[in-house]
């Protein structure tokens, strides 16, 4: 991959995640798509042509693979509940916005690079956010321990390549792959909203029952992190004032309105 690539994890062996101008205009126009998709979106389902397929979470379980369980047990050993919980909605959300759009995936790949996909912002990451962009150390710290566990080299790839790139907001399929543009889509919609108007409320209210968003703000440190000057993060929540991103999802449910 490209070392210009927005993201990637070569674009950012020599800046740690920090933005050029042509990097800052990239990410502009990125968040310029994901707004056009969601007024799509909303005209689409105002006419009835968002078809939502019919899934319970139960079909859309994690794989038991080697290389899921080695991801979720690095999870569940560095992750708070919260940041822990909002992995897990990431995963599912990704998953329903991915099964509605026919995306064809590797599912092992997407559930790792989904359950670590913030590991960068826990309390064990031996890197500060104020040194290096957190999803760029996350790829970087999932690499070095999937390494570890013996996963093969472009499996390993795939997913702390997902984990880099996925604040990038959008991240296209085509270039990147299924797994990556899913990640990006589950995390967004979580934080956000995004997409959330291709799943069906019954399952939005499902997921959130199980996996609470009581607490998420605080885990994702929005509000409170020191982000390296120039880097994703830190002009992400340099758009909001620093302040939480309003989302139609509140507390541990969801507006009625979904």
């Amino acid at each position: 991959m490209s070392r210009s690539v927005l993201g990637t994890l070569n674009w950012a062996e020599t800046n740690n995640g920090a933005l050029s101008r042509s990097d800052v205009f990239s990410l502009a126009c990125n968040l310029a798509y994901v707004q056009m998709r969601e007024f799509s979106d909303t005209l689409r389902q105002k006419f009835h042509l968002l078809r939502l397929p019919d899934l319970m979470l139960e079909a859309l379980r994690p794989p038991t693979t080697s290389l899921a369980k080695d991801a979720l047990a690095y999870a569940e050993e560095t992750h708070s509940q919260a940041l822990l919980f909002h992995s897990w909605r990431t995963y599912f959300l990704g998953r329903l916005i991915a099964e509605q759009g026919g995306l064809d995936y590797d599912n092992d790949i997407f559930f790792a690079a989904a359950i670590l996909h913030d590991v960068g912002l826990t309390d064990d990451c031996p890197v500060p956010v104020s040194q290096c962009c957190f999803a760029v150390q996350g790829g970087r710290q999932v690499k070095s321990y999937l390494d570890e566990c013996g996963h093969a080299a472009a499996t390993v790839h795939k997913v702390s390549e997902a984990i880099a790139l996925h604040l990038n907001i959008h991240v296209r399929q085509r270039l990147h792959g299924a797994e990556a543009h899913m990640l990006a889509r589950g995390a967004t919609c979580d934080l956000f909203g995004f997409g959330r108007r291709r799943i069906r409320l019954a399952n939005l209210q499902d997921l959130f029952e199980r996996y609470p968003r009581d607490g998420v703000i605080e885990a994702l440190r929005f509000e409170t992190a020191d982000h390296l000057t120039g880097s994703r993060p830190e002009f992400l929540t340099r758009l909001s004032n620093g302040k939480a991103p309003k989302t139609p999802f509140y507390d541990s449910a969801i507006s009625s309105k979904g």
